[in-house]
């Protein structure tokens, strides 16, 4: 099964890297991020609200979204729920 999700790019960038401050030793390199601006539904009858989403991307997907903002883009990802949030990460 494929899974992807489409919309108008808004951001992307590259989370810091996690270093060790006694050691100064990098833990965790930081992952590039696509960044789509989403209306929400309040569910309640009356309106929605703007929501920033983020999709994770391995570096070897940077190149073919770097110039893709403001542009609708297509993203294959993976998906799982953590503390009863989905998170969706791009795979190739």
């Amino acid at each position: 099964m494929n899974i992807s999700i489409t919309g108008n790019l808004a951001k992307v960038f590259k989370n810091p890297d996690f270093t060790n401050k006694e050691s100064g030793e990098v833990i965790n390199v930081g992952k590039w991020q696509l960044q789509f601006l989403t209306e929400r539904d309040m569910g309640d009858g009356l309106g929605s609200q703007l929501v920033l989403e983020k999709v994770s991307i391995p570096d070897s997907l940077y190149e073919l979204y770097a110039d893709k903002v403001n542009q609708e883009v297509t993203v294959n990802v993976g998906v799982f729920s953590s503390k009863g949030k989905v998170i969706f990460y791009g795979i190739e």
